[in-house]
């Protein structure tokens, strides 16, 4: 892979803020498509911005988006070939009173007139899916909203319950996550965009009298239009003392709807549907039009064992809807994967058979890929490596594990977060602020983490207000010379001065406080029916609870030292997601490396199911094509974590090789094995040219042999070992496949000896002989995870080079797939995956690196060895979405052996009490 030029950050910002000037004015103040922006941007790009990488490029799309008039994408969906649409021909006859006050209220809180426009057209989508409240029963419509974590799903949701109310639905059940504050959150969501009234000065008690209203939200705006029934209130979920308080007889004749927000917890959903039975029946069942919205889907609802005995909530929510002659169940989540595992045959259950909607996020969301780039360009501005956590938390740590003090990165943690607070207030911000803290799953961590951090904060908020003025003076003091230090590090091209930055410390440290948050304390809140109070400057310490759903307000600095590979877990715990209009430049997030890119590597394989959607759509295709395309993609690996399967269950899993990214990027550090390794490189050599396989050079002028029987490339991948944490290859499954598969594309494949820098840094040729040829090492940075592995391209997640695959196909083809790329995403890479479906043959790719030298400042790597690291990549050619092609089918034996050694953190026998959850 050649290495990028070093170029100086002011090169950087000219060339941005040139390009920007000349964009802007050209746009000027008209309305255009993103993709006109982007196309725009690609154009002046090569001119005006030739050292700018496509991550400057993104971020220079997002600026614009927020200050130009430009119409962002709407999304895509998958649905059911009987579906029948229903709103175009009913919505002139339907009065939008609840939705045009909703919209008012947007445009009055700041929503950019755009994006509500967008929400307008996508609501009308989603509730044309959901269904007609007015069509007779019995009906029952499944579907599922894709978003991404923190992107704005909620007011999408609550687009949709205004839509639906207008439209006809009477009852709606909102189910807010599994924990108090969490749902506490939601229904002051929901009393401030859907019912207009403070519900927190209501009290749910038998007996008590009339409490004062106050109108909020929706509610100031009209209020006659607030008077939907709010079952719950913010500090009390639905329980049996609710039902004797609640004396109300549910009927088609109520003009108003009666609005749930409930915890997924067993006694609760057990209580709704014992007040639900008690409702006038018609032939057994509810006959009042049901708008169920799950938040967090994959997250409790969906069914882990077998049909016949299904977990507690998923029962109790295919209960619930089974009462009602018209229903309509919509999943919201930010990771699909696990409600896509649901068998889409069981009739009852929550498969999102109608349809599945994918969301797009406006440019000014900030995503996986604004905060840490892409698996082929890492972007590391504001994130900054852990490399001193493991020793104050050491990652597989038990319950009892005693925290004795914290590391110096979580002291610069605290001070970035204090001195960010400072340049908010100098810039004008009065909007919450927060920190985040998730080093355990523990509660006892948790708790000791919570005291050392309150220590810190109150003797850097001492020293602040003590000692700011005489520095000023010259009067020197060492917490705020660290403070100084870090906003040199940290904040020196914001744009506000140190002696500014100082003279506003001591006003803006003084209302941080430090709050911990898991289920013990989750728990005294549901107990004592009180609100959750946050502070307005937070500092949120606390693990799983602070990783569903719950927003952190502001969130400015993030601290994480977690080793959680499920794809769905780890990406709901990125509370660093979100908007950060007018502090971006201020966010940092401090992260174990390995897992920085094993993010990376999560948001590409939500993104390949994207493009899949994507593709379907364009192909007709069903909910029911694109489940069966999650559960053969590699990715779906990573679901199966240990809480989410019985201790004693062995799963049988199979995923799809057909062009899908198959490389090793994890591999053992064992000497023995990066001998063996390259043992087995050599032997695979010797007997591809003692075979006399047809051997040839790329365009590249990498060696391919061509035709080479799929024995020679099974024996290679059978004496191949990657490290036991990487999923795909930690197996023999693909080794065996290769062995025994019948398919006619498997017979025969190209294996392809990578080069890489033809001369070293020092100006030295680079070339090597093995098996009596020759060939240029690739170089490249390497890291050891938390797992012991040994992380190739350190910061990236990625093996090959973006380009290795364009260059194995024939130049003409090269680029007319670039072409044709160009003209659908203008101003884009194109990726590794369109190219994919050309190539000759099933290829691999055999990678013998040389690791580089470790950079001034991080942890040499000391391989202890004299080898070359041999890393490999599969190529099989075809089309991603034919799912009905079993034939590069691998399957794989997941065990409590695999769990174990894939879930580091979930490998410990500590009792419910004790973890997080």
């Amino acid at each position: 892979m050649n290495q990028p030029n070093v170029t100086s950050a002011e090169t950087i910002a000219a060339e941005l803020a040139d390009l920007e000037n000349i964009v802007s004015t050209l746009l000027g103040s008209k309305t255009h498509s993103e993709e006109a922006l982007i196309d725009e941007i690609a154009k002046y790009r090569a001119v005006t911005g030739p050292h700018l990488s496509d991550s400057d490029c993104n971020q220079l799309t997002r600026k614009l988006i927020r200050r130009l008039n430009i119409d962002v994408e709407q999304g895509v969906a998958v649905f059911d070939q009987d579906f029948k649409p229903w709103l175009d021909d009913k919505r002139h006859e339907l009065t939008w009173d609840r939705w045009l006050t909703y919209k008012q209220w947007l445009l009055t809180v700041k929503r950019p007139w755009r994006v509500v426009d967008k929400m307008d057209l996508l609501t009308q989508e989603l509730l044309d899916f959901a269904g007609d409240p007015s069509l007779a029963g019995p009906w029952a419509r499944r579907g599922l909203v894709i978003g991404d974590v923190q992107s704005g799903k909620t007011s999408t949701y609550l687009g949709l319950l205004n839509k639906a109310a207008d439209a006809g639905y009477r009852l709606v059940i909102v189910l807010a996550g599994n924990t108090e504050s969490l749902r506490q959150q939601t229904q002051a969501r929901i009393d401030e965009g859907f019912i207009g009234r403070d519900s927190r000065l209501k009290v749910a008690r038998a007996g008590s009298g009339p409490s004062s209203e106050r109108f909020i939200g929706v509610g100031a705006i009209r209020k006659d239009l607030a008077k939907a029934s709010g079952m719950t209130t913010v500090m009390r979920d639905f329980r049996k003392s609710s039902q004797e308080a609640t004396n109300i007889t549910v009927t088609l004749d109520q003009p108003q709807p009666y609005v749930f927000v409930l915890k997924k917890n067993k006694s609760v959903l057990q209580a709704l549907t014992d007040w639900l039975s008690e409702q006038p029946l018609t032939a057994g069942q509810l006959d009042i039009p049901l708008l169920l919205l799950d938040d967090e889907s994959d997250y409790a609802s969906v069914n882990t064992r077998e049909d016949t005995n299904p977990t507690a909530i998923n029962s109790a929510i295919r209960d619930i809807l089974k009462m009602f002659s018209r229903s309509s169940y919509v999943g919201f989540t930010a990771t699909p994967f696990a409600n896509i595992f649901i068998d889409h045959e069981t009739d009852n259950d929550l498969f999102p058979r109608d349809f599945i909607y994918s969301l797009e996020s406006p440019n000014n969301y900030v995503g996986s890929e604004a905060i840490f780039g892409t698996t082929d360009h890492a972007n590391s501005s504001a994130v900054l490596d852990l490399d001193d956590a493991e020793e104050s938390f050491p990652i597989g740590h038990k319950s009892s594990y005693e925290v004795s003090a914290i590391p110096d990165s979580l002291r610069a943690a605290l001070r970035t977060f204090l001195i960010a607070n400072a340049i908010r207030d100098v810039r004008g911000h009065d909007e919450p602020r927060s920190m985040l803290i998730n080093v355990s799953r523990y509660k006892k961590v948790q708790a000791r983490v919570y005291e050392l951090v309150e220590e810190e904060l109150s003797g850097l908020r001492n020293s602040i207000q003590l000692h700011s003025v005489n520095y000023s003076n010259g009067v020197p003091n060492v917490d705020v010379d660290l403070l100084r230090s870090t906003f040199r590090e940290m904040y020196a091209d914001v744009g506000v001065s140190w002696e500014e930055v100082l003279d506003a410390l001591p006003g803006a440290v003084t209302d941080i406080r430090a709050q911990l948050f898991n289920s013990d304390r989750d728990k005294k809140l549901e107990e004592a029916g009180i609100p959750w109070d946050r502070p307005k400057r937070l500092v949120a310490v606390g693990g799983d609870v602070l990783s569903r759903g719950l927003t952190l307000e502001g969130l400015i600095t993030s601290y994480f030292y977690r080793n959680v590979q499920a794809s769905d877990t780890l990406l709901q715990m990125a509370r660093w997601f979100g908007y950060r209009d007018g502090y971006e430049d201020l966010c940092r997030l401090w992260i174990d490396p390995a897992v920085a890119a094993d993010y990376r590597f999560v948001a590409s394989s939500i993104d390949d199911l994207r493009r899949d959607l994507r593709l379907m759509h364009s192909q007709k295709l069903t909910p029911e094509h694109f489940g069966l395309a999650v559960r053969k993609h590699p990715g779906s690996l990573l679901v199966t974590a240990k809480n989410k399967m019985k201790a004693t269950e062995t799963r049988h899993q199979r995923i799809s090789l057909l062009a899908k990214r198959i490389e090793t990027t994890k591999l053992s550090k064992d000497h023995a094995i990066i001998d063996g390794n390259y043992r087995a490189l050599e032997r695979l050599i010797d007997t591809l040219e003692e075979t006399r396989v047809t051997r040839t050079r790329t365009r590249r002028g990498y060696h391919r042999w061509q035709h080479s029987p799929k024995s020679i490339v099974s024996d290679f991948l059978g004496s191949f070992r990657a490290h036991h944490t990487d999923e795909v290859f930690s197996q023999s499954a693909i080794s065996s496949f290769v062995s025994h598969t019948q398919s006619p594309l498997m017979q025969t494949w190209d294996v392809v000896l990578v080069n890489g820098e033809r001369t070293t840094p020092d100006g030295q040729s680079a070339e090597t002989t093995l098996g009596g040829i020759t060939f240029y090492p690739p170089s490249r940075g390497m890291t050891v995870g938390s797992g012991g592995e040994l992380r190739v391209s350190g910061s990236s997640s990625r093996l090959a080079g973006s380009d290795d695959l364009r260059n194995l196909v024939d130049e003409a083809t090269a680029d007319r797939v670039t072409q044709e790329f160009k003209l659908k995403f203008p101003g884009k890479a194109v990726p590794e995956h369109d190219f994919y479906a050309h190539l000759a043959r099933p290829t691999l790719l055999i990678y013998a690196l040389k690791p580089k030298t470790t950079p001034e400042g991080k942890k040499r790597i000391e391989l202890d060895t004299t080898s070359l690291v041999v890393a490999i990549k599969l190529a099989i050619p075809g089309d991603p979405i034919d799912v009905y092609n079993t034939s590069t089918d691998v399957e794989y034996v997941i065990n409590t052996v695999a769990q174990r050694l894939w879930f580091v953190e979930y490998a410990d026998d500590a009792s419910d009490e004790d973890i997080d959850d």
